[in-house]
């Protein structure tokens, strides 16, 4: 007797705005791994009115993840499932759970800059002077000087392992986002470790579409 086993792809829609942000680093994976799926760019518009009343996404938040139907919320949340899935998540247990603390440590640094990036985007008013000085390079000194002290010691040009995790990734698109603003945000090493990924015009642009300010979770 014979079986024929017919092999079914799954199907990844990744709902987000029309900006890189807090979707970007999910797109980059997507481009890294070779993994297709449905970029889907929601107009504020549409969210606000239409989407987000609805009820239909985890905790009407973007972005979203589906696989195969089933929903998935939160940006560091969805970037660990892919990175699992397609193997930037670290080779061994020790290094995943490594790769998981810094984004979780970003996770505590992040709240730190929001309130700038929203003023940004108008959410907020503030004056951005103040926050850039008083908020935004305080946090920073913090949070990158500890990221400094582990691309030291991995001595790989990476932060854990020998190859690109989902938080090597994650720190290239912030960087990215604040040289925009502040082009001396970073010092010259972090610079051109973490935005060199982020600005790979190979498979890691292939997920960029725009040079949007980092979005925050609406």
């Amino acid at each position: 007797m014979y079986f024929h086993i017919v092999s079914r792809m799954t199907k990844y829609k990744l709902y987000y705005f029309n900006l890189r942000a807090r979707a970007e680093v999910a797109r980059q994976l997507f481009a890294l791994a070779g993994e297709p799926f449905e970029d889907i760019r929601v107009e504020f518009e549409d969210w606000f009115n239409t989407i987000k009343p609805m009820g239909d996404m985890p905790f009407d938040a973007l972005p979203v993840l589906e696989v195969d139907g089933h929903k998935i919320a939160q940006s560091i949340t969805i970037a660990r499932f892919l990175a699992r899935q397609f193997g930037f998540a670290g080779k061994s247990v020790y290094e995943q759970a490594v790769v998981d603390s810094i984004a979780d440590q970003y996770s505590d640094f992040f709240p730190h800059v929001r309130p700038f990036l929203r003023t940004l985007l108008g959410f907020e008013n503030h004056d951005l002077d103040t926050l850039l000085i008083e908020k935004v390079r305080p946090a920073r000194d913090e949070f990158f000087g500890q990221m400094v002290k582990m691309l030291q010691a991995s001595e790989s040009g990476f932060l854990v392992g020998q190859t690109v995790t989902y938080a090597d990734l994650l720190l290239a698109e912030h960087v990215s986002t604040f040289k925009q603003y502040d082009p001396h945000y970073v010092r010259e090493m972090i610079t051109t470790t973490f935005s060199g990924l982020a600005g790979d015009p190979g498979p890691l642009g292939q997920g960029s579409s725009d040079s949007q300010p980092e979005q925050v979770d609406q």
